[in-house]
């Protein structure tokens, strides 16, 4: 895969050629994986798994429902057709749970991503509809099937009876169990944000997702997310919104003192909710800087008191 490019955010038209399925991921395939009785050789599957094309970049990506850290069968039969493409590189999760942003996120997400496995995993059919779906009727994406052959784009009457035949749905199917991925090497994608101050001073500020009260270990790597000389890292243990707190407005304030700021936040629901504020304000996503290396930047961990957070 190449991923290496000087332009942060690839804002032309991106190319998702589907993946050709293979014979040994099928419906069996799933259920040694998962134990699901759902599955045997004779189930028809369908895996959303495909290479994408952002300039110079190219990378694999798939999309399943899943929260992260378990996924549905299919999710499971996805990140098998994903190893078997790229079988060394770890799988970058994505998991997004706010339907309203969820297309936003993939977007955003297709065109910053600089490594070689992304996975979109979604909280519920309604947010994958939403995320997914969404990929094949917006024009800034062309989606291909796996002989070459261009898909026609979904109108936004196709997509308006999609969404009335779902509601129509009164007794929907269950929602899938999920799994555990067994021996697959998975990293959280690092969310990174531009921020630029009323001074016109630019800032990266990326969101970690804590998982368990700040217990979830810290990657390696987490200060090069944002890069600079001072670097803040700061816990943030409550949602925003609550006590009128901002996490841009945090942003602000710690960016009089620091160059880069971490919002390590307490457990997945904060972590979303600081993620769905960022997309809605529309600040730009970015991918990590370049550093030399001789970088030995300063760090401060503080940690996020909404008491004293500004209004």
């Amino acid at each position: 895969m190449t991923t290496a490019s000087s332009d942060e955010y690839f804002r032309g038209v991106i190319d998702l050629h589907m993946l050709p399925p293979v014979p040994e991921i099928n419906g069996a395939r799933i259920h040694q994986l998962t134990g699901d009785v759902a599955f045997s050789s004779e189930t028809a599957i369908i895996l959303r798994a495909f290479r994408a094309v952002a300039g110079v970049r190219t990378f694999l990506g798939g999309f399943c429902i899943g929260d992260g850290e378990r996924f549905s069968p299919i999710g499971i039969g996805v990140i098998e057709r994903l190893r078997l493409e790229a079988p060394n590189s770890k799988i970058h999760v994505v998991p997004i749970v706010h339907e309203d942003v969820a297309f936003d996120i993939v977007l955003r997400r297709l065109r910053s991503f600089t490594r070689d496995i992304v996975l979109f995993a979604f909280s519920n059919s309604d947010v994958y509809d939403a995320g997914a779906t969404g990929t094949l009727c917006h024009s800034s994406l062309r989606n291909f099937y796996s002989d070459g052959k261009l898909m026609q784009q979904l109108s936004a009457e196709q997509r308006r009876q999609i969404r009335m035949r779902k509601a129509e749905i009164l007794n929907r199917p269950p929602p899938p169990v999920l799994y555990a991925a067994a021996g697959v090497e998975q990293e959280d994608s690092p969310w990174i944000f531009r921020v630029v101050t009323p001074k016109g001073k630019e800032v990266r500020t990326a969101v970690w997702n804590g998982r368990r009260n700040y217990e979830h270990e810290f990657p390696e790597d987490i200060i090069r997310w944002v890069g600079g000389d001072k670097i803040a890292i700061v816990q943030v243990h409550s949602l925003v919104g609550v006590n009128l707190r901002s996490s841009l407005q945090l942003t602000m304030r710690l960016s009089k003192d620091h160059d880069g700021i971490i919002h390590w936040a307490r457990d997945t629901e904060t972590f979303q909710s600081i993620i769905k504020s960022f997309v809605r304000l529309d600040l730009e996503t970015v991918s990590p800087p370049e550093l030399p290396e001789n970088w030995n930047p300063s760090i401060t961990m503080m940690g996020a008191n909404p008491q004293s957070d500004p209004p």
